[in-house]
């Protein structure tokens, strides 16, 4: 069934389809075609990629380099010093005071840490004698998870 159909095409008649080109140039076309080609590259000499000057471009870009730069100097955060001594110096204790009141800051108290961190100081050598274990901190870390849940699931 599957024989194959081998011919060769100067056996077949000049008329068959299969003996005729398939495409057909123009008489001449290649004789004229380099000069052609060369008059259609010689008529596009203009590059299709060119930008000329002009006052409004020129604006246009400034406003907008100006614009991106407004934006990033607005956006950027700025760095906030730390107050100097003299800044503080003309506030008076009773609107000190009045301000500690109104965060919550019983006065005592804020005494005693600010007396307590002066006599650590910088020195982290004062921890090695509080005589804590490790087991002990584990386990008050335990107890304030657990204090400081709230009742989940009621």
């Amino acid at each position: 069934m599957n024989e194959d159909n081998n011919f060769r095409l100067d056996e077949l008649p000049p008329e068959h389809p299969m003996r005729q080109h398939p495409f057909v140039a123009p008489d001449g076309y290649f004789d004229t075609l380099p000069s052609r080609v060369q008059a259609r590259v010689n008529h596009r000499t203009k590059s299709a990629f060119s930008i000329s000057w002009s006052w409004q471009r020129t604006t246009a870009s400034l406003v907008g380099a100006s614009l991106i730069a407004l934006l990033v100097w607005q956006t950027l955060p700025q760095r906030q010093e730390s107050l100097p001594s003299e800044a503080l110096a003309g506030v008076s204790n009773e609107i000190i005071t009045a301000y500690l009141d109104e965060q919550g800051v019983n006065a005592d108290e804020l005494a005693d840490s600010q007396q307590l961190h002066n006599s650590l100081g910088n020195d982290t050598t004062a921890i090695q004698y509080l005589n804590v274990q490790p087991n002990d901190i584990q386990q008050h870390i335990k107890d304030e998870t657990v204090f400081d849940s709230p009742n989940v699931g009621s």
